[in-house]
């Protein structure tokens, strides 16, 4: 039935009816619906074209000299946006065997089927890693200095395969204290008690669900690799490449850059996850530096990229909130809260104030000798002091990944950012390469942060451990081709 008129509008004559309002409304409604499908096929076309490209690789990169932590994105910055997906990267239930089984994005509760997940053992440890194997290249011109990551060898440039792996979902492990494994656990029960394992269990400190500390890392060495081959404690690749994967993502050198939810005009995340973890007052005092939130902690957030926060209760039964924690696809509250001694890297005490810095290039599960430089590969010297101190950190060395600090002169927020300490100690002295920093180390904290003055034995109430694997064994040299 027509109920009107639909006019052309003429602007030197009376309007001329063209059709009825029905008709008018369904090609409209027509129009619509091809404009849609149109756009549907431009994104594909460009997703097609930027998935298939040949240069799929995607970095970023900082003039050399500047100060300014945070660079330039390049690269596919289509599949930069995308990183999370490509590299399968977030939650995961790791068995003895490596086999594992990912997590649902949204709810690290349940598996991707929608069935539930059992955190106590049965189902392996709670992880977080990447599920394909990736690429990670860096490299200087005259002007710029690069870090980039692919699927796929990238030509050209010094770049370096990593074999699928994972570390703690929840930023540090369990330990069953019956059988002496180093586990991704969440068990609150008196076996897997955390921290020094002091009896506190019915109080406001206990450690029931929370990680293990106060382990010198050659026994937690040992009780890692009590779950079979190519598993670790708080492996250096592993740590290294979690950082390097952010500084990309953020296109930041500094992971404690303030947390910016606003988008670049290129559509990619900016800035970083803040400074980390709040503690309470009474951590130094009465918890005696024990850890105090739970391995549980935002396990229903999935693959979640921002700050969580978390309730605890302090000696009168007051409610505290623990603000800051950050969360990384999933990776959780995994810098500035428990310090962690790192295998595969070691350092010993020069003459001249420095410290050499020793790798081991394949990793293998060969058990990490820290007796002293025997064998390894001698990386090269940190920065000379004239007397101990902390200085922050203007540039590392990649090579073999060791993310050693070969430049220092910076601020907390200014390059890399993070904290180096040297002792400047007595020539020959050997020390253990102690990272990620504890609750109260403000901007010293992060990725890159690098404590020299520890014997590799030394453990205390707030000296945890990151249960790390990788699926195969791989040798951590940068190489170029053509």
């Amino acid at each position: 039935m027509r109920k009107g008129y639909v006019t052309h509008v003429h602007a030197d004559g009376p309007d001329t009816p063209i059709c009825d309002e029905g008709s008018w409304a369904l090609a409209n409604q027509n129009k619509d619906r091809l404009d849609t499908l149109q756009a549907k096929v431009l994104n594909l076309e460009a997703a097609h074209k930027y998935l298939n490209s040949s240069d799929t690789w995607f970095g970023y990169r900082v003039p050399i000299g500047n100060s300014n932590s945070e660079g330039e994105p390049l690269g596919n910055l289509f599949r930069l946006k995308h990183m999370q997906e490509i590299f399968k990267l977030g939650g995961y239930m790791v068995k003895n065997d490596h086999s594992r089984k990912k997590l649902h994005r949204s709810d690290h509760r349940y598996y991707e089927d929608g069935s539930p997940v059992d955190f106590t053992g049965a189902h392996g440890h709670y992880q977080w890693g990447w599920g394909v194997g990736l690429w990670y290249a860096a490299w200087s011109d005259n002007d710029y200095k690069y870090e980039a990551f692919d699927d796929r060898r990238i030509p050209g440039v010094p770049c370096v395969y990593i074999p699928v792996g994972s570390r703690s979902c929840a930023g540090y492990a369990a330990l069953d204290r019956t059988n002496n494994i180093l586990c991704g656990y969440i068990n609150k029960t008196a076996q897997f008690r955390g921290g020094n394992n002091s009896n506190w269990d019915e109080s406001y400190r206990s450690l029931l669900g929370k990680p293990v500390s106060n382990i010198g890392m050659p026994t937690l060495a040992t009780y890692a690799r009590n779950n079979g081959t190519m598993w670790f404690t708080s492996e250096r690749v592993m740590l290294f490449i979690t950082g390097a994967l952010i500084r990309v993502y953020f296109h930041n050198r500094n992971i404690q850059a303030a947390r910016n939810t606003q988008l670049t005009a290129d559509g990619l995340p900016q800035g970083g996850l803040g400074m980390g973890a709040d503690y309470p007052s009474d951590w130094t005092t009465d918890r005696g530096y024990n850890p105090y939130l739970d391995l549980d902690l935002g396990i229903e957030k999935g693959d979640y990229t921002g700050l969580l926060s978390a309730t605890i209760k302090d000696s009168e039964g007051n409610d505290v909130t623990i603000n800051n924690i950050p969360c990384f696809m999933g990776l959780k509250n995994f810098y500035k809260y428990l310090w962690t001694m790192t295998e595969d890297e070691l350092l010993i005490c020069q003459a001249d104030g420095s410290q050499a810095f020793y790798v081991e290039e394949m990793i293998d599960g060969t058990t990490f000798d820290v007796s002293g430089a025997g064998n390894h590969l001698l990386i090269g010297k940190t920065p000379t002091q004239a007397s101990a101190g902390w200085s922050y950190i203007k540039d590392i060395s990649t090579d073999y990944l060791s993310g050693m600090p070969s430049e220092v002169g910076a601020t907390g927020s200014t390059y890399f950012a993070d904290g180096y300490y040297n002792p400047v100690g007595e020539a020959g002295l050997v020390r253990g390469s102690f990272r990620l920093g504890d609750a109260n180390y403000g901007d010293n904290a992060g990725s890159c942060l690098l404590h020299g003055n520890a014997a590799p034995s030394t453990a205390y109430a707030d000296w945890g451990a990151v249960l790390c694997e990788f699926a195969a064994p791989f040798s951590t040299k940068l190489t170029t081709v053509a």
